[in-house]
């Protein structure tokens, strides 16, 4: 479930900022890797609906971050303006991608690569968006935090989601909050992926697998899972940040309602083979019937109800991604 992170190269990002319930024009241009004048509009009744056409965008210094370790892939992700805040490049740094591809040479290498079973890890820019992009929810969290990691795949984006949250908690441990927490959730619909996942945080990450801690005062926060990616994780919702790692079809409404009140999702929503973009969705606030609160006390509540009005919306870059695979179909 994780995708084939082909996004465009962009010199910033081009954001339209909209809520679910509003119509939504957009400016069509090519899918190629440079800014293009728009053509005609095309208009949505929904924004659950796809658009039909892409919207124009301008080069970025993607795909160019390569290195020959780690650290000086980071550092080049960095200088490109894609990281943004220090504990970003720091839980990237932690995270040798070397332990998570199969082509140990080009590691470094700012592409997607096979994982086997049909999947990829993403472009290291591809994960450091996600990270940036998930970081403001994370922030904005007391005490406690919660992720989920739709599509874990190899594991890496799943590691560093966990030494960014660790990082964190060491922080806010020094300032005086004994309580703080932190569960990062990993699920894939391959029991093969979600062992390999498991062997390569054991490489060098092993400290951050639930399943791999004696140790009673571990700070460990990784859990990885078998788990159909459209239902999500419902017993360990809701979570402050979620990423799926494959392009849905449709808004994945079970997901979506996953969220906790001011949580952040980034999915990447389009047809396989056709027009694809990824959105960041951020939960407003809950339903009549099942409110959220976010206090503390009272965060963890559940609702099943969908209501589109709850979410707003932002579309990020242009993307295509192997789908969010339907089981039992």
């Amino acid at each position: 479930m994780t995708h084939i992170a082909t996004s465009l190269l962009w010199t910033s990002r081009e954001r339209t900022h909209r809520r679910f319930a509003r119509v939504f024009p957009f400016a069509a241009a090519a899918l190629v890797c440079y800014a293009l004048a728009p053509v005609p509009v095309a208009v949505t009744a929904s924004a659950l609906d796809i658009p039909s056409f892409q919207p124009s965008v301008n080069a970025m210094r993607a795909w160019t971050c390569h290195g020959r370790t780690q650290q000086e892939m980071v550092s080049k992700l960095k200088q490109a303006g894609i990281i943004k805040h220090d504990v970003v490049q720091d839980a990237m740094n932690k995270v040798d991608r070397a332990n998570y591809v199969l082509d140990r040479a080009s590691a470094h290498v700012d592409a997607p690569q096979s994982i086997g079973y049909g999947q990829t890890i993403s472009a290291p820019h591809m994960h450091a968006h996600v990270l940036e992009d998930l970081l403001p929810a994370l922030l904005s969290s007391k005490k406690s935090i919660s992720i989920l990691d739709v599509g874990c795949g190899s594991g890496y984006l799943t590691a560093c989601l966990g030494r960014l949250v660790d990082t964190m908690t060491t922080t806010t441990t020094t300032m005086g909050v004994d309580e703080w927490t932190a569960n990062v959730y990993g699920i894939d619909f391959l029991p093969e992926l979600v062992t390999f996942s498991m062997q390569n945080m054991q490489k060098e990450d092993g400290d951050l697998l639930v399943q791999s801690s004696s140790d009673s005062g571990s700070q460990a926060t990784v859990e990885l899972k078998v788990g159909d990616g459209w239902k999500g994780l419902p017993e360990a919702a809701p979570f402050d940040a979620i990423h799926v790692g494959a392009a849905a079809d449709t808004f994945p409404k079970n997901l979506m309602s996953q969220l906790a009140v001011g949580g952040i999702m980034i999915c990447p929503v389009g047809p396989d083979g056709g027009y694809q973009s990824l959105y960041k969705i951020k939960r407003l606030h809950g339903s009549d019937e099942h409110p959220f609160s976010t206090s503390d006390v009272d965060k963890h509540s559940s609702s099943t109800t969908f209501t589109e009005s709850d979410y707003d919306i932002e579309e990020l870059i242009g993307v295509r991604y192997v789908p969010l695979v339907h089981l039992n179909e």
